[in-house]
């Protein structure tokens, strides 16, 4: 893989509490990669010093106290209470006085699009929630890639990561940089170009099911091929250590790299922005 070894991690988005609610039942794989994905977030915000956390089955907020709506989520499933858990969400982000992205799995979309609307989020479309399967082959293609550990790269990642998503470089030291570690949970990998770096993507596992995300290329490097050597090189990795499903959540300039690779999207997430997002256009 070039630079550096890739080393495994010892913790994943399994060992985040599970709050459940009411009796045992089945669960569709929407719900289930929902719930997986909302966890994950967890993984990413939890290091900050301001963060807070509310969360019950298929309901999670996780605030920063960033002022960038993409660093504070809401995430809404299948729950009795999912009406009052939006409804206390926005209240407290209020109080705190930090925007939020938030998205709703389709079983809850149009039950809280009323009240989203009513409390002063705006409508940003659906996003898609894509999987591939360990059915889908994958062909990787050469670039050299590192998984981000030490101060150095790390510094690295989270530069590739500012420059791809056009966010404060200080904001992102906060949420994305103090939470690469070796025991974190969230692995990062970067993409080089001889000595340069041109990408970097997260990945956060649970069992045989990783998560794909942050997976962003400076404007100045896109369409060239790197990112996408990058996600195969990370894929085929992380199929050599068991992992036979990956999921993500899509912005339209991402799904056809996606598609491309044999992601099919399962479901359109709906998405609602309080404040301003530089990654989920309202």
């Amino acid at each position: 893989m070039g630079k550096g070894e890739m080393l495994h991690a010892p913790h994943s988005v399994a060992d985040l509490p599970d709050v459940a609610q009411g009796a045992a039942r089945p669960v569709d794989e929407t719900e289930e990669l929902f719930r997986l994905m909302a966890r994950a977030s967890v993984l990413q915000m939890g290091h900050m010093p301001g963060f807070e956390l509310h969360m019950t089955r298929n309901c999670v907020l996780g605030l920063t106290g960033e002022p960038l709506a993409d660093f504070n989520s809401l995430s809404i499933g299948p729950n009795p209470d999912a009406e009052a858990f939006l409804n206390r969400s926005i209240a407290r982000g209020r109080v705190r006085g930090v925007p939020l992205v938030a998205v709703f799995s389709p079983h809850v979309a149009d039950t809280l699009a009323p009240t989203a609307a009513r409390l002063g989020l705006t409508a940003a479309g659906t996003v898609p929630l894509m999987v591939l399967r360990a059915e889908t082959p994958v062909r990787a293609s050469p670039v050299e890639v590192v998984r981000a550990l030490g101060p150095k790269l790390v510094g690295v990642a989270g530069d590739l990561a500012a420059a791809a998503f056009d966010a404060p470089r200080d904001a992102v030291a906060r949420c994305i940089d103090a939470g690469i570690t070796e025991t974190a949970g969230v692995e990062a990998y970067i993409a080089w170009d001889g000595h340069e770096p041109r990408s970097v993507v997260s990945v956060t596992c649970a069992g045989n099911t990783a998560g794909i995300f942050g997976m962003g290329t400076p404007p100045e490097h896109q369409r060239k091929g790197i990112g996408r050597a990058l996600l195969t090189q990370v894929i085929e990795h992380h199929r050599g250590r068991g992992i036979n499903r990956f999921y993500l959540v899509a912005t339209d300039a991402g799904r056809p790299l996606y598609a491309g690779l044999g992601f099919e999207t399962i479901a359109d997430l709906s998405a609602w922005v309080l404040g301003r997002s530089t990654q989920v256009r309202a």
